[in-house]
């Protein structure tokens, strides 16, 4: 049996289907290659509602005018049609969501070679439905078919004669990769700091992406496709556009883009709908060379696309390729704990939102995203009406504030907006924790007008929801003027010489939320755990219902170099009556996340897993986002459901929620029963000032081994009061690493060697072998008891007294003689390895006459210091 396209034999899987059969149907409808753009041109996009959101991307789309009209899925023959309906669909309405006034894409087709189905987009039921054999000349299904999807039914396809370059779309690894080079370049060409390079690329940056978005508002479509071919004469910043204008000015990109993009600016400033991106009357400040090095280096990406993942990040891309987040004392944060705190923000398209502490803007950047996506998808307003409720979200409901100045982080917020469709007139650069935004003796005319425009927008009590990364670092001092005067306005300040910025946030925001407003903060988990905190969960839950605590990777801010843990905490601003009671108080959603943040490495290089790690991530934002949606609605897991009275002292998920009860093979016991904390006496009690002689540091590495430090001399090179002598075969357990696995039994070797008070040392009980304990000390699950017990947000510790009564199991007597059997074995290996090591390497020292004098005295006398 054969159709116009091929024999029934030859579709045996999804392969046959798209190379047999589709393909030679799309080129039968008068396509060509340029036109057809397979799956690997495509660029995958995030499809579905949230927690069931997944990445997709079609077998084909075809081109039109510049534009994807139709989409193209192809299964395996014995696939039933109607399961895979819905990715395609989404796919279009993906690429359709793009565009403001017209819909593209105007059908997909979904085909397994056996049947296949002609969809419009935007309906449910196939408006033609083929069998194999209907794929004939003359057949009146296949001549409607054939109708509705050549090109000409699109319009008048785009001129194929033009001189075009191609634009793709890079990684996130290869955007800093690129940008660091760009910073190297301009450093080295024009010999300028880092923070004035910094300067100077944002206005390069601004007029590429000002380039790109022209070619993206012309063709929204582009964003679906990882590489297109775009008619160069379209496209300003590149090097044949500096090249024809250099015949008429020296350095064509800064008198003409960037002179006419601030020209512009000035004008909407003077009419009060802009605030101020750069200096009043600012060039770029780089020689030509140099501009067109930046400009080589950057005209072949297309920094445009739907998703905001990309180039909502680019400024904190170079940012991070520039300098490090310590030294800007800022932390920025990952684009999926970004997508995770909007969506636990469930916002609604009038909601007034809030971040005071907005950094570049990525919080804004993806709730500007999150509302219009939900204005698109509102079929009951027309298109004028969708673009007035957009307009008004941009320009009257977004507001960000940062009080960063070097760089000024409120002004690029402020251009990352702009470049996304809201005129940032809404961000400023104030200090937020001061409620009154006073005027400061040092204040410019500017910054004056700025604060009083602030305060003039009467902003108390307005806001829906805040979305915000409040600073890690940041403290206010009593005894400076200025930060006294703010320190005032707080409780959270009462009686106490300097506080933490990220404190007082909880309470600002209380000021500027409406009763019932939705706080969803990211958070130090020791404010949510710590003992010397308790008195500011008391205070925060005054103040505030406790809806949900996200708990979030280890590492979810590495690549900022924050060694803090952290979670998100959704708070609702409780009304004038209201009053926090355990009793009375609402459950509290709690979940713990494996991978969110994760996928924002600090390297800068792609690794293998990359991929897979940012789809976990996607899919952790989606399953966490739609589990608290169904708490919130009544049908929620039991497992991630918090009674109020168990969260009364810590609100840490790992405590509040984790609740194991493990059985192992042995007998369970408290550790207690089987070791005990060593008691330091005589020699092995060291009283530091009055020690005069040298002793040598002990440590314990991850690994579970140990290891000789430096020598030191007790009496001046150590800050502690008292250190304490390990001896041969007692237990030494990292406190501030035991989590990690850093517990090790002293070898004969390092006995005598010192530690601090950051060490439990502990003897085995009589009966008790202490390599059996050492092993179940570092297994999973005992480690995992550990961390359950820790508190603080950096480096947890664990104290004897936290984790004297563990269940822990021991060994019967034959299985513990067989493990002791084999760790002896083991160790008689290795000690016979490394001799064999060491006469190996000396036998063949000797051969080679590797050991002479001279190259001693030389390493003695002229190595460098360690």
């Amino acid at each position: 049996m054969r159709n116009l396209f091929c024999d029934h034999g030859d579709l045996r899987n999804e392969a046959d289907v798209e190379q047999n059969f589709a393909r030679r149907l799309i080129e039968a409808l008068g396509y060509s290659d340029k036109a057809i753009r397979p799956k690997a041109a495509l660029e995958e996009l995030v499809i579905g509602e949230v927690g069931a959101a997944e990445w997709h991307r079609p077998d084909f789309a075809m081109k039109v005018g510049g534009h994807i009209r139709w989409i193209l899925e192809a299964k395996a023959p014995k696939e039933r049609l109607e399961r895979h309906f819905r990715q395609p669909r989404d796919y279009a309405a993906a690429i359709n969501d793009a565009y403001t006034t017209v819909d593209p894409v105007r059908f997909f087709l979904l085909t397994n070679g056996l049947e296949t189905h002609l969809y419009e987009v935007g309906k449910e039921q196939p408006t033609l439905a083929l069998g194999f054999q209907q794929f004939a000349e003359g057949n009146p299904d296949y001549i409607r078919l054939t109708k509705a999807l050549r090109p000409a039914a699109f319009g008048k396809p785009t001129s194929t004669t033009k001189e075009t370059i191609r634009l793709s779309k890079p990684t996130i690894a290869e955007v800093t990769s690129v940008f660091s080079r760009c910073h190297q370049h301009i450093h080295q060409s024009d010999k300028i700091s880092q923070a004035k390079g910094f300067e100077e690329f944002v206005k390069l940056i601004t007029l590429k992406l000002l380039s790109d978005k022209a070619v993206r508002d012309a063709y929204p479509g582009l964003a679906a496709e990882r590489w297109f071919e775009h008619p160069v004469d379209e496209v300003e910043f590149s090097l044949r556009w500096i090249a024809a204008q250099e015949r008429h000015t020296a350095n064509p990109v800064d008198s003409i883009l960037f002179q006419r993009f601030m020209n512009q600016v000035e004008t909407e400033i003077a009419l009060q709908v802009r605030k101020r991106f750069f200096d009043k009357g600012d060039h770029i400040n780089l020689k030509p060379e140099t501009i067109r090095g930046v400009v080589k280096r950057l005209e072949g990406l297309y920094l445009f696309g739907i998703d905001a993942d990309l180039n909502g990040r680019l400024f904190e891309d170079f940012l991070s390729a520039t300098m490090r987040g310590k030294d800007l004392g800022q932390y920025f944060t990952p684009r999926t704990v970004v997508k995770l705190g909007v969506g636990l923000g469930d916002l609604k398209a009038d909601d007034m939102v809030l971040d005071g502490c907005c950094g570049t803007g990525g919080f804004l950047i993806d709730s500007l995203a999150d509302m219009w996506a939900k204005v698109n998808r509102n079929d009951s307003l027309s298109a004028s009406a969708k673009q007035n409720r957009k307009a008004a979200i941009a320009d009257e409901q977004i507001y960000g504030i940062d009080f960063a100045k070097s760089p000024n982080l409120a002004k690029i917020a402020r251009l990352n907006m702009y470049l996304h469709g809201d005129g940032g007139s809404r961000i400023f650069n104030i200090d937020g924790l001061d409620l009154n935004a006073a005027e400061d003796a040092t204040d410019s005319p500017e910054e004056k007008v700025e604060k009083a425009q602030f305060r003039n927008l009467g902003l108390a009590g307005q806001f829906d929801v805040v979305l915000t990364n409040p600073p890690f670092s940041k403290k206010y001092e009593r005894a400076n003027e200025g930060d006294a005067r703010i320190l005032e306005q707080y409780v959270t300040a009462s009686g106490k010489a300097g506080v933490f910025a990220k404190l007082m946030f909880f309470e600002m925001y209380h000021h500027y939320l409406k009763p019932g407003g939705r706080l969803i903060s990211v958070i130090d988990d020791g404010f949510l755990s710590g003992g010397d905190y308790r008195q500011f969960r008391e205070h925060l839950r005054r103040l505030y219902s406790v809806k949900a605590v996200i708990s979030l990777p280890g590492d979810a801010f590495q690549r900022s170099e924050a060694r803090v843990k952290t979670s998100f905490i959704v708070l609702e601003k409780r009304g004038a009556t209201e009053s926090a009671s355990a009793d009375d108080d609402p459950a509290i959603f709690m979940y713990p996340c494996r991978y969110v943040g994760n996928d924002d490495p600090k390297r800068r290089r792609w690794m293998p897993g990359d991929d897979e790690l940012r789809q976990q991530a996607i899919a952790e934002v989606g399953a966490a986002v739609g589990e608290y949606r169904r708490f919130l609605g009544g049908n929620g897991d039991d497992s991630y459901i918090v009674p109020a009275s168990r969260a009364v002292d810590r609100l840490d998920v790992k405590h509040c929620l984790i609740d194991r009860d493990w059985r192992s093979a042995g007998n369970l016991a408290p550790l207690s029963d089987f070791v005990t904390p060593k008691t330091f006496e005589g020699d092995d009690l060291i009283d530091c000032p009055l020690h005069e002689e040298p002793v040598q540091l002990f440590t314990v590495k991850y690994d579970g081994t140990a290891a000789p430090e430096r020598v030191i001399l007790p009496r001046t090179d150590t800050e502690y009061a008292e250190l304490y002598r390990v001896r041969t075969g007692e237990l030494v357990i990292s406190n501030i690493a035991a989590t990690y696995g850093s517990v090790a039994v002293v070898p004969p070797e390092l006995d005598g060697l010192v530690v601090s008070k950051e060490y439990t040392v502990l003897e085995a009980n009589p009966g008790y072998d202490a390599r059996v304990i050492w092993a179940i000390l570092r297994s999973d699950e005992i480690r995992a008891e550990f961390l359950l017990r820790t508190t603080g947000a950096n480096r947890t510790r664990i104290r004897w007294s936290d984790i004297r009564e563990i269940a822990f199991p021991y060994p019967d007597a034959a299985t513990e003689a067989a493990f002791i059997r084999h760790m002896e074995e083991a160790e008689a290996a290795r000690t016979k390895a490394q001799k064999e090591s060491v006469a190996a390497i000396a036998g063949l020292t000797d051969a080679l006459s590797l050991q002479e004098e001279a190259a001693g005295l030389i390493l003695d006398a002229f190595k460098p210091p360690r």
